[in-house]
């Protein structure tokens, strides 16, 4: 596959406050509401994040879902 210019770098910009948000959420665990560009939902905690994609554990020792960053539409806390 090749790249394009318009792409994520290959490093997470933590210069941006909604990555340091995301962070935050994540060494607290605190279980977020996703809204997806597909029209669904999802809720969970917050495992990692990298450029592409944010990890969310639905239930506690549930497999976790990858999410394209890309595809989120709405993010929040539920705490």
């Amino acid at each position: 596959m090749g790249s394009s210019p318009d792409r994520r770098s290959a490093d997470l910009d933590t210069s941006q406050p909604g990555v340091r948000q995301i962070q935050a959420w994540i060494r607290a665990e605190l279980p977020l509401s996703l809204q997806l560009s597909n029209g669904s939902n999802l809720s969970g905690r917050p495992l990692w994040i990298d450029p592409c994609f944010l990890a969310v554990e639905p239930e506690p020792g549930a497999s976790p879902v990858l999410i394209n960053r890309d595809a989120i539409v709405l993010l929040r806390s539920l705490a």
